[in-house]
Parts: structure tokens; sequence; C-alpha cells
């Protein structure tokens, strides 16, 4: 398969983004070089990217796992890769990322309100993981056909923790979803709650009307708050990752809007 048609040679179907799999039918497509780390025709001999002579990269918990449960290797393998991630710095002082003194406020507080509830750090956390992804160039929103819905593509493979909502959100890019479909995903999946019926959910717009499910933004937050650090942020490291969230609501106002409504939307499907 080229990667300048991006069809499916199995289902003949298009597809949006370089993917491991097909998002149609699920079947395997492409692989990551082992030496440049992109993604690359799995039947060519050579990697379609930097030429080397094609050899899978196998997944580090695979290698380091071995003779270990799944839970002391997961841990070994997170402690290995960790990253200061965006979501996991924020849950450790929510109530400094939600200041509000009546005359300065966070950008936090400018797109969830002042009263972080479970539900609004929820949210808070999936916004600044979102961020953290585009701005380190893990993930792209594009505009869909539609002119209204946005994309959540990949253009790099994860490389961080597994147990992260970084993570988690970087796992649904690249299956031509959505960012709404990504995050309602990602949430189900990791926090092991059932979406509600949609029949009986209004669709509601803005940053301050929706209501998500206590239970699964509880989850949400308990994921943040225990993701493995590669240490224990300082205060340069909350002020980069204020700095980091500021900029982008500053430079791209009208997307952090709409990045808060879906995020708040997504966790209203659940019970």
């Amino acid at each position: 398969m080229s990667e300048a048609g991006l069809t499916c040679r199995h289902c003949g179907r298009p597809i949006a983004v370089p993917a491991s799999r097909c998002p149609w039918c699920n079947r395997t497509i492409m692989v990551i070089c082992a030496h440049c780390k992109q993604y690359t025709d799995d039947q060519e001999a050579f990697c379609q990217h930097c030429g080397a002579p094609l050899e899978p990269d196998q997944p580090e918990g695979l290698r380091i796992g071995v003779g270990l449960d799944d839970r002391m290797a997961q841990f070994i393998t997170d402690h290995r890769r960790a990253h200061l991630v965006a979501s996991t710095v924020v849950a450790q002082d929510l109530s400094g990322f939600f200041y509000s003194d009546g005359q300065r406020q966070t950008v936090l507080v400018d797109l969830f309100g002042p009263s972080p509830d479970p539900p609004r750090q929820a949210a808070a956390l999936l916004f600044a993981a979102i961020v953290y992804l585009l701005r380190h160039g893990y993930c792209a929103l594009q505009q869909m056909e539609d002119g209204r819905s946005l994309l959540w593509a990949e253009k790099r493979p994860w490389d961080g923790q597994t147990v992260s909502l970084e993570g988690a959100l970087a796992r649904q890019a690249g299956l031509g979803q959505t960012l709404l479909q990504a995050l309602r995903a990602a949430v189900a999946k990791e926090t092991d709650v059932a979406p509600e019926k949609e029949a009986i959910l209004p669709r509601q717009r803005g940053p301050r009307a929706a209501v998500p499910s206590f239970l699964a933004a509880e989850r949400v937050v308990e994921i943040a708050r225990y993701t493995m650090l590669p240490e224990q942020p300082g205060k340069e490291a909350y002020l980069e990752t204020y700095r980091t969230l500021a900029d982008f609501v500053r430079q791209e106002p009208d997307l952090a809007r709409r990045i808060a409504e879906e995020v708040l939307e997504a966790l209203t499907w659940f019970r």
C-alpha cells in the first residue's frame, strides 16, 4: 500500500491518515519502522521513509515484560518511557490551575468556569491532554468535509506512558474518528463506564451547559493523578505547563473553545 494512495488493500476503502490497522476492516496495513519510528507499508522490504531494511518496532512492554505479571510489566514500561504530561501536572495542582480571585483568573477558569467539580476537572484534564498532544506533534486536528467536525489525526506514534490520558487519546488517533468520537472511545475504554443511549440525551453546546457523569469524571481525574511521571513536578514544570495551555488559548481562541465544548459534550454521553 503506497502512502500516497492511503487505501486499504484488503477492503479498498480510503484511509484518512497512516495507521497500523485499517479503521474499516481492522486488518494490519502498516507497521512502525524500528529505525525512524514512522508508519510504513508492512509488505515492503525497506522503509518508505528512511530506506532501512524493514524491521518492525517491537513494543517496549513486550521486550521488558517477559516473566512478569501484567501490572508489574506495565509499571516498568511506564517508568522507562514517562513524559511530563500536561494532564498529570495539572492534576497535581488543580486549585492552582483553576485560580480566580475576582480580578484575575486562569485560562481553565475562563473555559470551564470557576467551580471545578469532578466533571469540570475531568474536562480540564482532557483538554490539557489534547493540547499536549497537539503541541508536541503527536496528533493533529483537521477540518472534515462536513465543515463542522474535527478529525482527530495521528502525526507520530505515542511513546509515553500507557496509563495516561495522553496515551488513551493518542491511541484513538488515526482511526478516522472525529475528536468527539475519539474522546468518547478513550473515556469508555479507560474508565470502564458505559455510554448512555444517544436518544435520551439532548445535545448541548457550550462549556457551561453540559452536565457530565460524575463516575466517569472521577475516574478520568484518578487516571491523571496516578499517571507515572519521570520526576515530581516542581515550580518550573507547573509554569511551563500553564504557559503551554495559555499560549494555545491565546493563539487559537476559537479552536480552544471548540475543544472545550467537544470534551464536555463527550463526557455527557456517560451515565
